[in-house]
């Protein structure tokens, strides 16, 4: 990145050119925050945006904003550090699970459901079944 890259649009305007569709996106999200960041900081963010892209870090914004207030956009700086490289393009999304979990399995909703004393009652019976036949 060459040295200017993160100076300001203007002086009316201190936000990077760069950064601006981010900006734009969490304003537009009615987050408003101060971007009085450092020529150091702007590095930093300009290296996030390349690295998870401009929609991760406007929800992960947003997401955060909602959960308490926040005046600057450094609060962000630390929390975008940890998000995840973006999806290279082309990679397909992984498809929803059937329920909420993986490792759910569906009941037949045709049959009726039966708790675990019946069932413990039919394996017993079996078991009781099974001993007869063999005396």
């Amino acid at each position: 990145m060459s040295e200017g890259a993160y100076a300001p649009a203007s002086l009316t305007d201190p936000i990077p050119p760069f950064a601006r569709p981010l900006v734009d996106k969490i304003t537009a999200a009615d987050v408003f925050v101060g971007w009085d960041l450092t020529a150091g900081e702007w590095l930093r963010l300009d290296a996030m945006l390349k690295r998870s892209g401009v929609d991760m870090l406007a929800r992960h914004a947003v997401t955060l904003a909602g959960r308490q207030t926040v005046s600057s956009a450094r609060y962000f700086l630390r929390a975008w550090t940890s998000l995840p490289p973006a999806p290279t393009a082309g990679t397909v999304p992984a498809a929803p699970t059937a329920g909420p979990s993986a490792d759910v399995i569906r009941l037949d909703p045709s049959q009726p459901r039966r708790g675990r004393v019946a069932q413990s009652t039919d394996h017993l019976a079996a078991a009781l079944a099974a001993m007869e036949a063999q005396q």
